[in-house]
């Protein structure tokens, strides 16, 4: 008995390496061998990643993104700290949420002052979302004054949204919450976009499945926001 009880206990704690060693995700990949390691592919943190000239792939896990450019051979775990303020922001409350300014490093680019759960008014596709009452709005260029129409084609309902001159973000109207299933037609400010909302509550645990989530339902935009807010540095 005790011995069956040690070969139980010893295939468990195999089966649970196995499951805690595939904790990398790769987010993003091109060249040569992004066939070989597509978005969503879950990478084993204890594995090699062999990249061909061009290649470019970002991993994410715990502690943030990396990115690898081949040609190379790659260990698929970073060796940077994790961040719990990075998990506390992606955790689903609005309260830890607001802390992502505290995060590893802030967005650039496109995705500069904005977080995961805002709608970019100027790009169409998929918006996931957790909390209807968290989901806002961000708008790349602020250089003057615009008013946002948005209609919900269901309803046909609409409401607008004011932006001020330097403003890039701001909340979805209360009077037409945002609802999973539905899609909305974004007008004004030079865009004209069509988002259609998909719910993912309740937020997958860890970055790893907020991002694995992203990929599913191809809400790329946010996902483009989660690799950027979370970079580590760069291996090449």
């Amino acid at each position: 008995m005790n011995k069956w009880i040690l070969a139980t206990c010893g295939a468990a704690l195999a089966v649970g390496a196995v499951q805690a060693a595939a904790a990398v995700l790769v987010v993003r990949s091109s060249g040569p061998s992004a066939k070989a390691y597509p978005a969503g592919r879950a990478v084993p943190d204890n594995s090699k990643i062999n990249l061909k000239a061009n290649d470019v792939v970002i991993l994410l896990d715990s502690r943030g993104t990396r990115t690898l450019r081949g040609p190379g051979t790659f260990d698929a775990s970073a060796t940077s700290g994790s961040s719990t303020s990075a998990l506390a922001a992606l955790s689903g409350t609005t309260a830890t949420r607001r802390r992502v300014g505290a995060t590893r490093q802030p967005p650039t680019g496109a995705t500069a002052g904005r977080n995961v759960w805002q709608a970019d008014v100027s790009r169409s596709g998929n918006l996931c979302v957790v909390n209807p009452a968290d989901t806002g709005l961000y708008r790349p260029s602020a250089d003057g004054p615009a008013t946002v129409t948005i209609k919900e084609a269901g309803s046909g309902k609409s409401a607008t949204v004011n932006f001020a001159a330097g403003q890039r973000n701001a909340s979805w109207p209360a009077d037409l919450p945002v609802a999973s299933g539905q899609s909305y037609q974004i007008s004004g400010g030079g865009s004209n976009v069509t988002l259609n909302a998909k719910s993912i509550s309740p937020v997958p645990a860890g970055m790893e499945g907020l991002a694995q989530r992203l990929i599913t339902n191809d809400c790329q935009a946010q996902l483009d926001v989660l690799i950027d807010t979370f970079t580590s540095p760069t291996a090449s």
